[in-house]
C-alpha cells in the first residue's frame, strides 16, 4: 500500500473508540504538557536576578538557553528505549517526577553551577515528557490526533506563558527563589496522574496499543525524511530558545524594564497560543505544508527586524515573533501526523526531537557568544537567527508534501493526492 496522506490517516480512522474510560488520560496529558516549557521560561526571566548575586556572563547565560537543548538532544534519542522498558505510562511518570524534583531544588542552589546541574535533572524530565506525549496521544486518542494535539499545544503555552509574566513581580515580593521553585507543584500533580493510570492497564483503545513489533523497514537515522524533519524542528527549536534566552535582555538593553521584558516574552508566547489553536487542523489537512511554515518564518523575520531597527515599538514586533514561535506547534503536529502507528510515532518523536534539538544547541550560546565578542547584538541577528530562518526555508521546501514514516521506511514516494489512497 502507498503512503498514506495527513489528512487520510487522521480523518478517516479505521477505529472510532468512545471517549470513557480515556478522562484520566486526557488530564494527565495536559498536567504533563503544561511542564514542558515552564521549567525554561520560569528561569530566563529571572537570569539578569539571579547573575547579579551569583556573578555569571551573558556566556553563561547562553548556557542556560543551551541546557534545555541539550537535555532534549540526549533524551529525545533515548527516551523510545526507556519507553520500552517501562512503558509510556511510567515514562511519563518518571518524566513529571524528574521535573518536580529538579523545580524544588534548584529553588535552593547555592551557586551557578548547582543551579545548572539541578536545572538539568528539571529539564530531563522535560525532555522525557516532550518525546512521550505524541505516542500517548496516538496509543489513547488516534481518532482524535487533531483535537489532542491542539489541547496538549494549549496546555505547553500556556505552561510557558504565565510564568515570565508573574516571574519577576513574585521575586520582587518573595525572592528569586521562591517564584523559581513554586512551580514545582504542577510537575507533582501531573506525577501522580500518570503513575494512576499506568496502574489501570486496559484503559487505552485496543487497536491503538503498541504491539511490540518491529516500528519501521529500516533504521530511522536511514531515512532521508526523518533528517529533514528533525533539520526544520532544530531551526524553529534554535530560534524558540534563542528567544525564551535572549529576548528578555534585548529588550532591556533598548530601555524596556524587567516586568515589563516579561510580559512581552509571555505576549510572544500567547500570541503563538492563538496561532496554536488552528495550526494543528490546517497542518493535519494541508496537502503542502509550506505555505504553513513560511508564513512562520516571515513572521520571525519580520520580528527580528524590528527589535533590532526599532525596539521601541517592541510590542508589535513580539506579535510577529510569536507567530514565527507557533511553528513549534506545526513541526509537533508533524511528527504525530506524518506517523500511522504508536509505534512510527515514539521513533519519528524521539528522532526529530533528539537530533533536532542537537542541531539547534548553538542558537542560544552562539546568539550571546557573538554579542560578547562584537560588543552588540547585529552579527548575532544576521548569522544566528537570518541564517537559521534561510535553512528552514529550503528545509521546509524540500519536505513540503506530507507522507508517513512508515513509507518513507519502506521507500515508499510521497501520495499528493489524499484520493489516491482510497484505490490502493
Amino acid at each position: 500500500m502507498r503512503p498514506s496522506s495527513v489528512a487520510i490517516v487522521t480523518d478517516r480512522p479505521s477505529v472510532r473508540p468512545e471517549l470513557r474510560g480515556r478522562i484520566l488520560a486526557l488530564v494527565a496529558i495536559v498536567c504533563a504538557a503544561l511542564n514542558l516549557r515552564l521549567v525554561v521560561t520560569s528561569l530566563s526571566p529571572l537570569l539578569t536576578t539571579v547573575g547579579e548575586e551569583f556573578g555569571f556572563t551573558a556566556t553563561v547565560v547562553g548556557l542556560f538557553g543551551t541546557l534545555p537543548l541539550v537535555a532534549f538532544a540526549i533524551f529525545g534519542l533515548v527516551t523510545p528505549a526507556i519507553m520500552r522498558r517501562l512503558g509510556p505510562e511510567a515514562t511519563a511518570a518518571l518524566s513529571m517526577l524528574l521535573a518536580c524534583a529538579g523545580q524544588v531544588l534548584r529553588a535552593f542552589a547555592p551557586d551557578t553551577g548547582t543551579l545548572l546541574l539541578l536545572t538539568g535533572i528539571a529539564l530531563t524530565g522535560a525532555a522525557l515528557g516532550n518525546v512521550v506525549l505524541p505516542p500517548l496521544i496516538k496509543q489513547y486518542f488516534p481518532d482524535r490526533l487533531a483535537a489532542l494535539s491542539t489541547v496538549q499545544m494549549v496546555a505547553i503555552h500556556i505552561g510557558a506563558l504565565f510564568p515570565p509574566l508573574v516571574a519577576v513581580p513574585l521575586a520582587e515580593a518573595a525572592g528569586w527563589r521562591v517564584a523559581l521553585g513554586a512551580w514545582s507543584f504542577l510537575a507533582l500533580v501531573a506525577a501522580v496522574l500518570w503513575l494512576v493510570q499506568w496502574r489501570r492497564p486496559g484503559t487505552a483503545p485496543r487497536a491503538a496499543v503498541p504491539s511490540g513489533g518491529r516500528a519501521l523497514a529500516r533504521p530511522i537515522w536511514k531515512v532521508g525524511m526523518a533528517w529533514r524533519m528533525a533539520l526544520l524542528f532544530g531551526m524553529v527549536t534554535w530560534n524558540v530558545f534563542t528567544l525564551f534566552t535572549w529576548l528578555p535582555a534585548l529588550l532591556d538593553d533598548a530601555g524596556h524594564s524587567p516586568a515589563a521584558a516579561g510580559s512581552l516574552v509571555s505576549l510572544m508566547v500567547g500570541t503563538s497560543l492563538l496561532f496554536g489553536l488552528v495550526a494543528p487542523t490546517i497542518t493535519l489537512r494541508a496537502a503542502n505544508t509550506f505555505p504553513v511554515v513560511a508564513l512562520g518564518l516571515g513572521g520571525y523575520g519580520i520580528g527580528y527586524l524590528g527589535v533590532a531597527l526599532a525596539p521601541e515599538y517592541a510590542p508589535l514586533w513580539v506579535l510577529f515573533l510569536g507567530l514565527g514561535a507557533s511553528l513549534f506547534v506545526v513541526t509537533m503536529t508533524m511528527i504525530n501526523a506524518r506517523s500511522s502507528t504508536p509505534q512510527g510515532a515514539a521513533a519519528l518523536s524521539g528522532f526529530v526531537q533528539g537530533a533536532g534539538s542537537g542541531i539547534a544547541l548553538g542558537g542560544p550560546l552562539l546568539f550571546g557568544l557573538l554579542s560578547e565578542l562584537t560588543g552588540g547584538w547585529t552579527l548575532s541577528y544576521v548569522v544566528i537567527a537570518g541564517g537559521s530562518l534561510v535553512v528552514a526555508t529550503v528545509v521546509a521546501y524540500a519536505e513540503r508534501t506530507p507522507w508517513t514514516i512508515e513509507a518513507a521506511a519502506r521507500g515508499s514516494g510521497p501520495v499528493r493526492r489524499a484520493e489516491e489512497l482510497l484505490h490502493d
